[in-house]
């Protein structure tokens, strides 16, 4: 029971947050949309910022301590990121998510606080430290630091435009073909494709141009 609160309380936190922003939102609001008591905050979480950490995690988080990053040693790079590019997306988009998760990330990307902090150290800092080692295995060793910065945060934007510029892309080109687009094999591979050509292009410049 005491689990199923707290799971009450990160939600109902979550899209109070997500709709009115830290400093806007009330604890007394939070605790009525959870249908709680004050102390059960206070009990759970100690306070209103710790609540806002854990809706930012549950918001980001939700599923993945199901679904570890495991990708076998033994696999050629090009393998490794589809596997890594397929499981960011399957996280992404396989799950059926409340809308305060993205409007939540929306806010805590715009105006990051020490949710992001932490969240970049637990969860998206460990990930993008195996990215980084996918594409090191891909490049020549003369290819600098910010180079493989770069290749990696334009692979790890391609898989963000999907869900958090959804509204956009119905705009762009319309509803139906939008959401034809949103199978998971196929955008992974279509990421990976497009990603393998870039990290080639710029690690043969590399090579001629030593």
């Amino acid at each position: 029971m005491s689990e199923i609160t707290k799971t009450r309380i990160i939600d109902a936190a979550g899209e109070v947050f997500a709709e009115k922003g830290f400093e806007q939102a009330t604890v007394r609001e939070i605790c009525k949309t959870a249908d709680v008591n004050l102390a059960a905050i206070n009990y759970h979480f100690g306070d209103k910022q710790k609540l806002y950490i854990e809706a930012v995690k549950r918001a980001h988080c939700e599923g993945e301590e199901d679904e570890p990053l495991l990708i076998p040693a033994e696999l050629p790079a090009e393998r490794k990121l589809y596997y890594f590019i397929e499981h960011m997306m399957a996280d992404m988009l396989d799950r059926e998510s409340p809308t305060w998760h993205v409007e939540l990330m929306m806010r805590e990307m715009a105006r990051p606080t020490l949710a992001c902090t932490e969240l970049v150290q637990s969860y998206i800092g460990p990930k993008f430290s195996i990215l980084m080692n996918i594409i090191e295995e891909m490049v020549p060793s003369t290819l600098t630091l910010s180079k493989k910065h770069l290749l990696a945060f334009s692979i790890v934007g391609q898989c963000l435009l999907y869900r958090f510029h959804r509204p956009i892309g119905k705009l762009l080109i319309g509803d139906d073909e939008f959401e034809s687009l949103f199978d998971v094999s196929y955008l992974a591979q279509h990421i990976c494709e497009f990603s393998m050509q870039g990290i080639q292009s710029l690690s043969v410049s590399q090579e001629t141009s030593l």
